[in-house]
């Protein structure tokens, strides 16, 4: 049986890893009672450290810590709005198209291009991207702000984009231009997670040299993305992306296969624009708030794979 594992986090039993079966899936299309069996049977699985064989997920997330998801090089900064592969599905007034996207990011300027690094899913856990950083950022304080329906900033930038991930005991990890940094969050606001405005700062200590092992990001990282202004404008890149990968394939009358526009009520995932169940909050305030029970709990029964960096969409060839 063909497939792939994702490592979506550790517990401390073991690895908690997002399993697809591509096989398993496209025969799904002939039998009709096995999709719902695999989506109450659940798709998240624990491998016991020390063994092969996994086991089911039971929804216990105490001890839980997110997997590393780097941000990836893109328009001359770093983005966490990537995919490594997956299906852009319009239907249209010739019916439905579907256009395969391999590998691209949003940058943070919004504009759409494809990934300059060769990834497997599989390897992700652990990888290494970017290296120590070579100063800059050294003594640096950034203020964090929270505005309303927006992602949290630290300094000029989005932290979903520069904040890497959170150590054990609490620090953060900024990915400035020239590499990491371990930093230290500091609240100036009572409440920080309920308070809008300038909540705190992060003050930058030194250049992060540690393993991403111990780096944990916010889990449906790289392709889920918040239904807000901001997010809107990911998805009118993504569009934009697909209309160049048609043109470029020779295809004419382009927009008879991909809509001018597009509008989301929740949070979605590229590029397939499919909204997923998950508070817009829990993204746009991390890593002040933390997606991952919401991310999680839609991972468990999604037998597509849409909050992991691919998706089995591509089964559907095999």
């Amino acid at each position: 049986m063909a497939g792939w594992s994702y490592v979506v986090g550790r517990l401390p039993r073991g690895d908690l890893v997002y399993r697809c079966y591509l096989s398993f899936y496209k025969d799904s299309f002939y039998w009709e009672g096995s999709l719902e069996w695999w989506r109450q049977n659940f798709r998240l699985r624990v491998i016991p450290r020390g063994e092969k064989d996994d086991t089911y997920w039971d929804g216990d997330l105490r001890g839980f810590r997110a997997a590393y998801v780097p941000p990836m090089p893109a328009g001359g900064g770093f983005s966490r709005w990537w995919w490594l592969w997956g299906v852009f599905a319009y239907e249209g007034p010739l019916g439905v198209s579907y256009v395969g996207l391999g590998g691209a990011a949003v940058s943070e300027g919004f504009t759409a291009e494809r990934l300059g690094v060769e990834l497997e899913v599989e390897k992700l856990a652990g990888l290494r991207v970017h290296g120590a950083g070579g100063g800059e950022l050294a003594g640096a304080e950034l203020p964090v702000v929270k505005e309303r329906g927006r992602y949290l900033r630290v300094g000029r930038w989005l932290a979903w984009h520069r904040v890497a991930g959170v150590l054990e005991g609490g620090r953060w990890v900024i990915l400035g231009d020239d590499g990491l940094y371990e930093a230290e969050f500091v609240a100036t606001a009572k409440n920080p997670l309920e308070d809008f405005g300038e909540v705190g700062f992060v003050k930058v200590l030194a250049p992060y040299g540690g393993s991403e092992q111990d780096v944990a990001s916010p889990c449906g990282a790289p392709r889920l993305v918040a239904c807000n202004e901001e997010g809107l404008r990911v998805a009118g890149a993504v569009l934009d992306y697909v209309r160049r990968a048609l043109r470029e394939a020779g295809v004419e009358g382009v927009d008879l296969f991909v809509p001018s526009s597009w509008r989301c009520a929740r949070p979605f995932v590229i590029p397939e624009l499919v909204e997923v169940d998950v508070p817009d909050e829990a993204i746009l305030h991390w890593p002040l708030a933390d997606p991952c029970p919401h991310v999680l709990k839609v991972a468990a029964g999604d037998p597509l794979g849409l909050t992991t960096p691919a998706t089995c969409f591509m089964c559907w060839e095999w």
